[in-house]
């Protein structure tokens, strides 16, 4: 059931919104990289491998040149880098649709479909028009899981939880 406060709760400051979006792109971050890591070993692939992907797109470089002394670092800056503008521009478009704040579940599928939306845009678009092909290579149907399911439900149910919105 639609809360009818959400009507009337007026849209976020500005500095909520970058507060608010920052911390949970960090956390929703956090849980996609961790999901990232996990599904690497799954698959074959090595625990660190993850970091390699994420700084192939400030370098430019295919994931398996990079040395895992540059991708550590250059991958961590870069894969939080994302997760906060990602959680930004999440919040950012909740606060300005007051229906994504009427109940927790309502935002967190919101949420979901943001994570799907940027697993379109970073795997099927993206790779073309900055030149990254090999992202295309991916296992997609994993790239889908970690985007929608362990980037964007965690961010909405930070959100959820930090908006007070009831478990409906």
């Amino acid at each position: 059931m639609m809360d009818p406060r959400a009507d009337q709760t007026p849209a976020l400051e500005t500095s909520a919104v970058l507060i608010r979006g920052a911390i949970g792109g960090i956390v929703a971050g956090v849980v996609f990289l961790i999901a990232e890591m996990i599904g690497s070993v799954l698959l074959g692939g090595e625990l660190l491998a993850p970091f390699k992907g994420f700084a192939s797109i400030p370098l430019g470089q295919m994931p398996p040149t990079i040395e895992l002394g540059t991708a550590l670092p250059v991958g961590f800056v870069t894969h939080f880098a994302l997760s906060i503008l990602y959680g930004v521009i999440a919040v950012a478009i909740v606060s300005l649709v007051p229906a994504l704040r009427s109940s927790a579940m309502t935002l967190i599928v919101a949420t979901t479909i943001f994570g799907t939306l940027l697993w379109i845009i970073n795997f099927l678009i993206l790779p073309d028009v900055i030149g990254r092909p090999w992202f295309k290579e991916e296992p997609m149907v994993a790239q889908f899981i970690y985007h929608a399911f362990f980037y964007g439900t965690p961010l909405g149910i930070y959100l959820a939880m930090r908006m007070g919105l009831a478990r409906t």
